[in-house]
């Protein structure tokens, strides 16, 4: 039998075995093709798997040989947590319990006392959970999800009542939910409901009916968020009338490890469970930021049960994508759970020229230390090939009227190139303590290499000529090392004769972006004609050396806290604050000028809420949150950065969680305002001393953003599964001047899927609808560009060929909508909207 030390020690050499090879992959295949690169990462996890399969069982998982399971036994376990009390059954049974961690999280049990089987053990202490436990055999079992009960109506769907406590899981996967009963964005594990403010989960089935396969695809079905373009094929989505920054990107729960996610690198959702989106401030979370919101991409984790799981597609535009997700127990007491997430897309563009490889692999491994300690690492790496990339949208007429051409017109080159990858290596170790206790440490490690070539094809037409101007080209090169540890404990106390929650830790991010730039002269042709674009006009040119080298640093560190005071049966308190210190520092490496460097220390942003229980089923919540936004990389006309944007966000409502929350409802209102916001300095013609190419700014007056929001998601009847929200916004300035001119005052999105009762039972039919009202943008006195009110259509159905294959069609933009997606100047700011297209989706489970 292993000693707890040799187990740790173990662990701990397996830990630095993984790291090694890594490292070792890294240095030895710096630069390799997409093929080459994805046999290196499988490579790494599969070292990783056999290091990891080697590690002995500790005593507390240790079976007794030849217990006999059908045999009774007596035990006195109290009510409590589930996990804990799961441990000293399985411990005093004399058998292995293999689980994922998430399953169990939040979870409470009523105990046990007498004399039962191990079966009937299991089946007490896990009453009402939603859990089961299943024999693998050589008294080794394992903790899965009891199906969906799908054919009972939702008002006949009752469980005990334990399962108010019980049932709060997060993890999306298998639950055939569009909705979840538990979410981890704030750190403790909580309920849609007793969250006093404005969330949204996006769970697996909503990503697989809806076939969203990237972060942009989940941001632009989600309530309340809307896209931006920026140039060079960068965009970004705002809430609320503000951008989410990309410090607000986490995955899970740690920022600083994701750079440009919707834009240059864009997040393939084949490793996630599920996304967790807040709306509002979230300065608890990561301090520094603008009211819009946080974005939570919680990763999938290895399943205890041995499973392999295939989905293949096949859409427009040659787009076909294959992946292979496939896990299970890897040692024979169950402790180490592994899991392989593997994806390749090869598809066009419903514009011309383009073409995009997009490879992915991840690998993930739980180890149980021991009964109450977890240890994971996983790593992933992700591309994006794109030849003919786009970078521009198209030029308008210069009276600012869209051009009259095919939406598969593109002004880019084929020699065009845009190429990104992203290694990313995680570790987290938790520890479940006495009670219901627990503490946990995660650290993240990623690099991000970006390379563009570019032809700069673009101007506004003039209607008589008819034409847009050649440029020149551009080359640019982005190495971005990132570094994310967040440390924190959250359990209950008792206080005043009542058991209360809290939460504290820490967290600090670091990343360093390195720029290189250079541009050369094109062929002297001046000018395209639109309406016969040549993707070949242009000879493809030799890069020459980087004439312009930067390098931006950030840092940024905070110590955070919450509490959850139960002040009465039905009345809650939420108080909780952040300290931050926050350092930027810019220089150009050519000049060796300093182009920036800012300090803030100490930055203190409280946050409060109340929740009050009128039912079992209702609340009512109010809640506030302070915001800070460093501003130092905008300076005035004397070369002065400028001070913080500081705000405050107030939001009020009602959440109903019905059907043993299966379906949440909630309806708020919400006011964000900021003062001292940086503008640009129109007094400046557009270039600030000191600063080459770029404007300078000085600060308004405020910015204000308020609103109201209703959403719907989860079950509405049996089998039916929808998610809906609507948002009506009003930003302005101290003018009264719109400050978002890209967000919409009304915003509607829908998904819907309902599988068909009796002898229909294998077909499943749904939809959904992207709709917004009509927004203008004045480029100048005389012009004025305006996207008129749309609604985007969607559908889709599958049928369930056999217990393990499922066929399903998707088809987006249903009526074939002729719209802009994003609308911009007449320089290059037109983004047509996708025309219909299908795909085709075949997935097998094993």
């Amino acid at each position: 039998m292993t000693h707890p030390r040799s187990a740790r020690s173990t662990a701990f050499s397996a830990s630095s075995a993984i790291k090694s090879a890594a490292s070792t992959a890294h240095q030895a295949f710096p630069r390799l093709k997409p093929s080459v690169r994805l046999v290196r990462g499988a490579i790494v996890v599969m070292a990783a798997a056999v290091v990891m399969a080697g590690v002995p069982a500790t005593p507390a998982f240790a079976a007794e040989p030849g217990v006999s399971t059908s045999a009774q036994k007596s035990y006195n376990i109290p009510a409590g947590p589930l996990s804990p009390a799961l441990s000293a059954f399985a411990g005093s049974a004399g058998v292995n319990l293999a689980s994922e961690p998430a399953l169990t999280d939040g979870l409470r049990t009523q105990g046990l006392q007498g004399s039962f089987t191990v079966q009937e053990g299991f089946a007490r202490l896990l009453a009402g959970s939603g859990l089961t436990a299943v024999a693998r055999g050589g008294n080794v079992y394992t903790l899965s999800k009891l199906p969906p009960s799908s054919n009972v109506a939702p008002h006949e769907a009752t469980l005990p009542a334990v399962t108010a406590t019980a049932a709060a899981t997060p993890t999306t996967e298998g639950s055939d939910s569009y909705t979840t009963r538990a979410l981890t964005i704030g750190k403790m594990t909580q309920s849609i409901r007793e969250t006093p403010q404005s969330v949204t989960v996006v769970t697996r089935k909503q990503m697989d009916d809806q076939n969203l396969v990237t972060l942009d695809q989940v941001l632009e079905h989600t309530t309340g968020i809307t896209k931006s373009q920026r140039n060079f094929g960068a965009h970004v989505y705002t809430i609320r009338g503000y951008v989410i920054p990309e410090t607000n990107y986490l995955i899970d729960g740690v920022s600083g490890n994701v750079y440009n996610p919707t834009g240059w690198v864009p997040t393939d959702m084949a490793v996630f469970d599920r996304v967790e989106v807040l709306r509002g401030a979230g300065g608890l979370i990561v301090g520094a930021g603008d009211p819009s919101g946080v974005i939570n991409m919680v990763r999938k984790r290895p399943k205890a049960e041995k499973h392999f799981d295939v989905t293949a597609r096949v859409g427009s535009w040659n787009n076909y994508r294959m992946e292979v997700d496939a896990g299970g127990t890897l040692n024979e007491a169950g402790t180490v759970r592994g899991r392989v997430v593997a994806a390749y897309q090869d598809n066009k563009f419903f514009y011309d020229v383009a073409h995009s490889k997009t490879p992915l692999v991840y690998g993930v491994i739980d180890m149980d230390l021991s009964r109450d300690t977890t240890l994971t690492v996983g790593v992933r790496h992700q591309e994006t090939n794109i030849d003919g990339y786009a970078i521009y949208g198209l030029p308008r007429f210069t009276n600012g009227a869209a051009l009259n051409v095919p939406r598969s017109t593109s002004f880019t080159q084929a020699w065009n190139r845009h190429e990104a990858s992203t290694d990313e290596i995680f570790t987290e170790l938790e520890h479940r303590f006495a009670g219901d206790w627990k503490a946990k440490l995660t650290a993240t490690y990623s690099k991000t290499s970006i390379y563009q070539k570019l032809g700069r094809i673009r101007g506004a037409v003039n209607p008589a000529v008819e034409t847009t101007n050649v440029e020149r080209s551009y080359f640019m090169n982005h190495e971005v090392p990132s570094y994310g540890i967040d440390a924190n404990a959250s359990g209950s106390f008792k206080a005043w004769g009542r058991t209360h929650q809290a939460m504290f830790g820490a967290n600090w991010s670091k990343s360093t972006t390195w720029i290189r730039t250079a541009t050369s002269d094109l062929p002297a042709v001046g000018t395209m004609s639109i309406y016969n674009p040549n993707p070949w006009l242009l000879a493809e040119p030799t890069q020459p050396a980087w004439a312009n080298r930067s390098v931006n640093r950030d840092d940024r560190f905070g110590i955070y806290g919450s509490t959850r005071w139960e002040l009465a049966d039905d009345l809650h308190m939420l108080l909780g604050g952040r300290v931050s210190w926050f350092a930027a520092r810019s220089e150009n490496l050519v000049t060796s000028r300093l182009t920036n460097d800012y300090k803030q220390k100490a930055e203190f942003t409280p946050y409060a809420g109340l929740v009050y229980d009128l039912s079992k089923e209702w609340s009512v919540y109010t809640s506030y949150a302070d915001t800070f936004e460093p501003q130092s990389r905008y300076e005035t006309a004397s070369g002065v950065p400028l001070k913080p944007a500081i705000g405050s966000n107030v939001e009020a409502g009602i959440k109903g969680e019905l059907y043993n929350g299966r379906l949440n409802i909630a309806m708020s209102v919400f006011q964000a305002k900021k003062k001292n916001v940086a503008v640009q300095d129109m007094n400046t013609n557009g270039l600030c001393p000191g600063v080459s190419s770029s404007y300078c700014y000085r600060t308004s007056a405020f910015r204000d953003s308020r609103g109201f929001e209703i959403e719907v998601g989860g079950q509405l009847a049996r089998g039916w599964q929808a998610t809906a929200g609507y948002t009506r916004l009003k930003n302005e300035d101290e003018n009264g001047q719109t400050t978002s001119w890209e967000t919409p005052k009304h915003l509607f999105r829908a998904s819907t899927t309902y599988r068909l009762p009796g002898e229909w039972q294998k077909w499943s039919i749904g939809g959904g609808v992207i709709a917004q009202s009509d927004y203008s943008y004045k480029e100048s006195a005389n012009v004025t560009i305006t996207q008129g009110g749309y609604s985007v259509w969607n559908a889709f159905g599958s049928y369930k060929i056999s217990d393990k294959w499922t066929a399903s069609l998707n088809i987006d933009n249903l009526f074939d909508k002729h719209y802009f997606a994003v609308v911009g100047g007449t320089l290059n700011g037109g983004y047509f909207g996708t025309p219909r297209n299908v795909m085709l989706t075949m997935r097998g489970s094993f």
